[in-house]
Protein backbone atom coordinates (compact mmCIF):
# COMPACT_ATOMS: atom_id res chain seq x y z
CA UNK A 1 0.00 0.00 0.00
CA UNK A 2 1.31 3.44 -0.92
CA UNK A 3 0.30 6.49 1.09
CA UNK A 4 0.38 10.02 -0.24
CA UNK A 5 0.31 13.06 1.99
CA UNK A 6 -3.22 14.44 2.01
CA UNK A 7 -4.24 18.02 2.55
CA UNK A 8 -5.15 19.39 5.95
CA UNK A 9 -8.24 17.73 7.46
CA UNK A 10 -9.88 18.02 10.82
CA UNK A 11 -8.49 14.58 11.73
CA UNK A 12 -4.85 13.72 12.29
CA UNK A 13 -3.04 10.43 12.96
CA UNK A 14 -3.54 9.46 16.58
CA UNK A 15 -7.10 10.82 16.86
CA UNK A 16 -9.67 8.50 18.41
CA UNK A 17 -12.92 8.22 16.45
CA UNK A 18 -16.08 6.29 15.71
CA UNK A 19 -17.62 5.79 12.26
CA UNK A 20 -21.19 7.03 11.68
CA UNK A 21 -22.49 3.87 9.97
CA UNK A 22 -20.84 1.38 12.38
CA UNK A 23 -21.84 0.55 15.98
CA UNK A 24 -20.81 3.35 18.34
CA UNK A 25 -18.97 0.95 20.67
CA UNK A 26 -16.50 0.23 17.81
CA UNK A 27 -13.67 2.69 18.42
CA UNK A 28 -10.76 3.40 16.13
CA UNK A 29 -7.46 5.23 16.03
CA UNK A 30 -6.57 7.18 12.88
CA UNK A 31 -3.22 5.78 11.70
CA UNK A 32 -3.02 7.68 8.42
CA UNK A 33 -4.78 10.00 5.98
CA UNK A 34 -4.71 9.68 2.19
CA UNK A 35 -6.75 10.98 -0.75
CA UNK A 36 -9.10 8.85 -2.83
CA UNK A 37 -9.48 9.10 -6.60
CA UNK A 38 -11.80 12.13 -6.20
CA UNK A 39 -9.16 13.91 -4.08
CA UNK A 40 -11.27 13.53 -0.91
CA UNK A 41 -9.51 12.60 2.34
CA UNK A 42 -9.76 8.98 3.50
CA UNK A 43 -8.77 7.96 7.01
CA UNK A 44 -6.97 4.68 7.62
CA UNK A 45 -8.39 3.36 10.88
CA UNK A 46 -7.19 0.66 13.27
CA UNK A 47 -9.66 -0.79 15.74
CA UNK A 48 -8.64 -0.13 19.34
CA UNK A 49 -9.43 -3.58 20.71
CA UNK A 50 -8.75 -5.74 17.63
CA UNK A 51 -5.17 -5.92 16.33
CA UNK A 52 -6.14 -7.16 12.87
CA UNK A 53 -9.06 -4.85 12.02
CA UNK A 54 -7.88 -2.01 9.76
CA UNK A 55 -10.29 -0.14 7.46
CA UNK A 56 -10.45 2.97 5.29
CA UNK A 57 -13.35 5.43 5.64
CA UNK A 58 -14.00 8.94 4.32
CA UNK A 59 -13.20 11.60 6.92
CA UNK A 60 -16.75 12.92 6.48
CA UNK A 61 -18.06 9.70 8.12
CA UNK A 62 -15.93 10.03 11.25
CA UNK A 63 -16.89 11.41 14.64
CA UNK A 64 -14.22 12.37 17.14
CA UNK A 65 -14.37 10.83 20.60
CA UNK A 66 -12.27 13.51 22.23
CA UNK A 67 -14.41 16.56 21.38
CA UNK A 68 -17.38 15.21 23.34
CA UNK A 69 -15.21 13.84 26.15
CA UNK A 70 -16.36 10.26 25.56
CA UNK A 71 -13.00 8.77 26.56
Amino acid sequence: MTLKLAGKTEFQPGDLVTVNNLPQHWRFCVIGIKNNEHNEPLAILKALFNDTFIIEKPCSELKSLLIKGLL
